[in-house]
């Protein structure tokens, strides 16, 4: 889909961004943003000369106090003097972010799937909550649609795994 087809529409911001889904015992981390105002998974802008899995690692950490792996498929995988592939995100999506205090930007977020390897769970300034959340309870919590289809899928696919 095309954001602006004739030149008229105001341009939004436009943001690469990355985050970890968080999947354990079939559930699902979620924060509850402040910002926003919904539970998102815990993920950030990113920094410096950051790869996006980077970026999804760090703020994982940052936000929830785990120390995570990625999770990925191997299928595909490249690696020679020259090029290498890099850590596939589960999606990657466009958002038009709905902040309360300030305008809306476009964010392209690639979500990672992810599992807990240590740390101590705890959440920061940017959230009022944490929680882990199964296919029932995201069904009916206060979410973004795209958060929940995306976790939901997440689940199906890696619930049973992690």
């Amino acid at each position: 889909m095309v954001d602006d087809l004739h030149g008229d529409a105001p341009k939004e911001k436009k943001c690469i961004v990355a985050g970890c889904l968080v999947i354990k015992g079939g559930k699902v981390l979620l924060l509850n943003h402040a910002k926003i105002g919904a539970w998102l998974p815990p993920g950030g802008h990113m920094e410096g000369d950051e790869f996006p899995y980077e970026t999804a690692l760090r703020e994982t950490k940052e936000e929830t106090g785990l120390d995570v792996e990625l999770i990925h498929e191997d299928a595909g995988m490249h690696r020679d003097d020259l090029a290498y592939t890099l850590d596939n995100p589960f999606t990657i999506m466009h958002e038009r972010v709905p902040y309360k205090t300030k305008p809306p930007h476009i964010h392209f977020d690639m979500i990672y799937i992810a599992k807990v390897v240590g740390g101590t769970l705890n959440f920061n300034k940017e959230s009022t909550g944490i929680g882990w959340f199964g296919p029932e309870e995201l069904k009916t919590l206060d979410t973004l649609p795209n958060v929940r289809r995306v976790a939901l899928d997440a689940l199906e696919k890696y619930g049973r795994k992690l």
